[in-house]
């Protein structure tokens, strides 16, 4: 059952690697392709509003000019020079000229003797210009202008001017509006009215209506003026598949990438038991010794026996890679007789010829729970003709949540002389008074709390916690992970014994304990 459910959970996750960054691609070149067209939608309407800023100013300043020239006569001959002028100097401005009633009585045109018929304004602003959409010009065949006109002077700009953009799609549409009342002013092609509404709270909006991508702005220069591009949808499509064609294929190797991870973690997790069955039958599992040191003297004081697995392909796996899975699997028993097997080898002449040396052995949760645990042990012992005394077994914290097995397998331990430490002491839930219920003979320091040692970090204090522990419980202490001289001083002060890390030595082979031993007084 635990089996098939694993099974099912690979294959979930196998398939949400495989499918989701393709799925995700998909989705941010959608979203990067409508954020592409909404710039430039929007980037056309703020041209076709920038354009109809410009001539709105125009048109403006020409009709200041007029004023400003203060003329008895309008329509003599220095201001018909001068509007014609102003005529070719502005690149908007087409026509200017002196207006009298709803007549234009001169322009940059020349004369108009009768007059020339304007009609009625469509608007008058707050300030007294009156706007006409479709002013009336001679010799324009029906072109509309679009005028301002304000204290007797009129000026004109081709309607269609702000809206005449040259652009790389076909059917884009253009169109300037009066934002106070929603008119449309000016337009290329059919625009809808109600477009105009996207901007009633805002000063820019982007949006896809039907078969457009529609961009509303409202001039931040000319209160008067709002612009309109709309751009057919069909170019969204082309927009996607052009980011699709470069996101795709980074999504396409991110799923293999993954997909192939998670295969290989699954065929790993699958299969690890077997092969750590297969690495014991092979010998691939092996010992290193981490050195323990006494801080006052130097003197090397035992080692502590680490288990490595080179595989057949020549990668070392390190214990918390393979020690959970050989407990989950029932392995952990097996391991830990190879373990037994290979101190026995590496280390027994060195223990008889050093009878104050010690080897450390680290056990698990489940070793504690086994009756053979202390047979194999004394076995070690009798059969090698050294000491009890001489072996150190390693428990954490977290062994020990079955107190009774526990409390029962340490007992036997200890009757026959074999040492108990705690490793990685205070990471777990050992409290005084728990301790006190349980046979002990040393604490080790976990390496988190001596890294805080001389820093200002929150666990700098627990070092001394645990020092005032081991003395209340006369117990001896080593800490783990010492790595520099100004950490083993502090211990040393502190009246912590033993040490191992970096700063003495790294976890060596048999032969080059053998060597660093023939060099030193042991």
């Amino acid at each position: 059952m635990r089996r098939s459910r694993a099974l099912k959970i690979i294959i979930a996750v196998a398939l949400i690697t495989a499918i989701g960054p393709v799925l995700t691609a998909i989705y941010l070149a959608q979203q990067q392709g409508l954020a592409a067209e909404f710039d430039r939608v929007t980037s056309y309407a703020r041209s076709v509003a920038a354009r109809s800023d410009r001539a709105v100013e125009q048109m403006q300043a020409a009709i200041d000019t007029l004023i400003a020239a203060n003329a008895e006569d309008p329509c003599s001959e220095a201001m018909l020079t001068q509007m014609r002028q102003l005529g070719i100097s502005m690149e908007f401005l087409k026509v200017a000229g002196a207006v009298s009633g709803e007549r234009m009585l001169c322009s940059t045109l020349g004369m108009h003797e009768q007059g020339l018929a304007l009609g009625p304004p469509d608007s008058t602003t707050p300030l007294g210009a009156r706007l006409r959409l479709s002013a009336p010009m001679p010799f324009s065949s029906g072109t509309p202008y679009i005028s301002i006109e304000r204290e007797g002077f009129i000026a004109m700009a081709h309607r269609s001017q702000a809206v005449d953009l040259v652009v790389d799609q076909d059917g884009v549409l253009f169109a300037t509006f009066d934002p106070s009342t929603g008119e449309i002013r000016t337009a290329s092609g059919t625009v809808n009215s109600q477009w105009v509404s996207a901007v009633d709270n805002a000063t820019e909006a982007a949006f896809i209506d039907d078969d457009y991508i529609v961009g509303v702005v409202r001039s931040e220069q000319v209160a008067l003026t709002g612009a309109i591009a709309a751009i057919p949808a069909r170019y969204l499509a082309e927009q996607v598949w052009a980011f699709i064609g470069v996101l795709l294929p980074i999504g396409l190797v991110t799923a293999v990438v993954l997909t192939g991870s998670v295969l290989y973690f699954a065929r790993m997790q699958v299969s690890l038991p077997t092969q750590i069955r297969q690495g014991l039958r092979r010998n691939e599992f092996y010992l290193v010794y981490q050195p323990v040191v006494n801080l006052h003297t130097g003197r090397w004081v035992g080692v502590e026996a680490l288990v490595r697995w080179q595989r057949a392909d020549g990668r070392v796996m390190q214990p918390d890679e393979f020690i959970p899975v050989a407990e989950h699997s029932g392995l952990i028993g097996l391991l830990t007789e190879k373990v037994i097997e290979l101190a026995s080898k590496d280390m027994m002449a060195t223990l008889r010829d050093n009878p104050d040396f010690f080897l450390s052995l680290n056990l698990s949760a489940r070793d504690l729970q086994s009756g053979t645990t202390v047979d194999r042990l004394m076995t070690m012992v009798r059969g090698n003709g050294i000491s009890a005394g001489q072996l150190v077994v390693e428990l954490t914290e977290r062994m020990l949540v079955d107190a009774s097995a526990a409390r029962a397998v340490l007992s036997a331990m200890r009757r026959q002389g074999i040492q108990v430490a705690i490793d990685d002491f205070g990471t777990g839930y050992c409290s005084l008074s728990y301790l006190e219920t349980m046979q002990f003979d040393c604490l080790k320091i976990d390496r988190l709390f001596v890294e805080a040692i001389d820093t200002e970090a929150a666990t700098n204090r627990v070092v001394l916690h645990i020092i005032e522990m081991a003395r209340t419980l006369n117990l001896k202490l080593i800490a783990e992970g010492v790595e520099t001289e100004a950490q083993a001083q502090y211990l040393r002060e502190q009246g912590v014994e033993y040490a191992q890390g970096w700063l003495y030595s790294r976890a060596i082979t048999p032969s080059e304990l053998a060597a660093q031993l023939s060099r030193r007084a042991v």
